[in-house]
């Protein structure tokens, strides 16, 4: 599955390896097995806590070539707790040597800050505690010719998913000091759309298909980004998907979900987000696909991972930029620009319907979205080609194609690359669908324009939009994963 991603973008796909579990796990150094996973339930999705030994180091050769680690460590407080973080950290950074990223010292320490009083602790201790610990890797674990970079702070909790908290951000940490060492490498939030464990389930309609939903969201994001990129690091999403508490069966699992993906991937590297990582974990209802058997479930592709194909297809090489030019409550679209030589070029135009569309619903309903004449005129020297994701339902769990190619059981993707060519200048995408417009050009091109606004119900005249700036600071989208301390084996 990851060398797929690989093999589309040119890179392998970023790890994180975290989550709650690493706030609860100790690095035994004679223990043979490689994790020991204790549950204070049985058949829980997560294990109370875990002591890894040696031997969980060889899991991580089982991924593709190349890939680069974030490491979550253990935060608890005092000499002992840095003790144990210092351990940790040691034989990560001895057995990962160039392949480690990062390290991201404590998990979401705004709502579960481990052996601190959690409704007392506030960000003005974390920062403190976070510089020294981080001082104490540093100059207990790391190589004097080690740079400074190599942490990543913060894994805050997104205002809204568990409270309404919203004094744990970007600027508070920054003005308490947690650039200051200059070892603040990204700054890191974890966003969900709901809680499959709280009261009220949320709804496929309500959540991950609600696109006002998303602007709401993404508007805290935007600014964070910001914020952060100004003070000299990175924003990423380290830790998200649809809903949180290991997802939600028939909404997390289901086409809708790879859609979802899409547009929210898009719309995060539009206002500066440089990565996202969906978390995964054996059994997980939100998982991009399942690498083992669990029970009665097969391994395979999950309607997630269709998503994650589309995106990288889309965001594949170096140097994109991301321009949001479609932009109401069912309809998404984007300009993919590609930034070579001093130039800034539109490379592909993304179109997400966001429409729900399930099998009583009767006809299927379809947008037209008529392309800008600069790149569909004779004298464009542009052909455009229409690649598509489709299923037959919102609802849909299987029997789902992506340029009319699948993906088996054992990850291979299989079947001939079907593609359309645009007709009079106009693509229709049907409820619940989206589409890859790629722009293959034999001679130059002009691709300014304004934002558009929609002529009708049917239909919607789009332009790309003016050309972003020559370079974004803090760059382009990169695709990631981030799995449960017990999910790297």
């Amino acid at each position: 599955m990851l060398q797929n991603l690989k093999d589309i973008t040119g890179s392998a796909a970023h790890i994180r390896i975290g989550g709650t579990t690493a706030n609860h796990a100790t690095w035994v150094e004679d223990q043979e097995a490689a994790i020991v996973q204790n549950f204070a339930t049985p058949g829980a999705d997560q294990p109370a806590n875990v002591t890894l030994g040696p031997r969980y180091l060889e899991s991580f050769k089982t991924f593709v070539q190349g890939t680069q680690y974030t490491v979550g460590l253990t935060f608890d407080s005092g000499k002992i707790g840095e003790d144990k973080t210092v351990k940790e950290a040691t034989a990560f950074y001895q057995g990962l040597g160039d392949d480690l990223f990062a390290f991201e010292v404590g998990n979401e320490f705004d709502e579960f800050p481990v052996d601190r009083n959690e409704t007392s602790y506030k960000i003005e201790q974390y920062v403190p505690e976070w510089l020294n610990r981080t001082a104490a890797i540093a100059s207990r674990v790391f190589r004097p010719s080690q740079p400074k970079k190599m942490f990543q702070a913060a894994a805050f909790v997104a205002p809204g998913a568990r409270s309404n908290d919203t004094s744990w951000n970007a600027q508070a940490a920054i003005d308490l000091g947690i650039t200051s060492t200059s070892r603040a490498k990204t700054f890191c939030t974890h966003q969900y759309f709901g809680a499959a464990c709280s009261p009220v389930k949320p709804t496929l309609a309500g959540s991950i298909m609600n696109r006002t939903l998303l602007a709401r969201l993404m508007a805290y994001h935007k600014s964070a980004a910001a914020i952060s990129v100004a003070n000299g690091m990175q924003y990423v999403l380290g830790e998200t998907n649809s809903i949180a508490c290991q997802g939600l069966a028939n909404v997390s699992d289901v086409f809708g979900a790879a859609l979802w993906s899409i547009d929210y991937a898009l719309y995060a590297a539009s206002v500066n987000v440089s990565g996202i990582y969906w978390h995964m974990g054996t059994g997980y209802r939100y998982a991009a696909w399942q690498a083992i058997r669990n029970g009665t479930t097969a391994p395979g592709p999950r309607p997630l991972y269709y998503g994650n194909l589309f995106t990288a297809t889309a965001l594949g090489g170096a140097g994109k930029q991301v321009v949001s030019i479609v932009n109401t409550t069912t309809l998404a679209g984007y300009a993919v620009y590609r930034g070579t030589g001093g130039k800034v070029e539109l490379e592909s135009v993304v179109l997400v319907n966001m429409q729900i569309y399930n099998a009583t619903a009767g006809e299927r309903s379809s947008v037209s979205f008529s392309l800008p004449p600069d790149i569909v005129s004779k004298g464009s020297h542009t052909t455009l080609t229409v690649r598509r994701l489709t299923a037959a339902t919102t609802e849909s769990k299987d029997g789902l194609s992506f340029a009319g190619r699948t993906v088996a059981l054992d990850g291979q993707v299989v079947g001939e690359e079907v593609t359309e060519k645009v007709e009079v200048g106009k693509v229709d995408v049907k409820a619940s669908e989206a589409v890859l417009i790629s722009l293959s050009r034999s001679g130059p091109s002009s691709t300014n324009g304004t934002i558009p606004t929609p002529t009708g119900t049917g239909s919607v005249v789009i332009s790309t939009g003016a050309a972003p700036p020559r370079k974004v600071v803090g760059g382009i989208l990169g695709l990631g994963f981030t799995l449960s301390v017990l999910d790297v084996m």
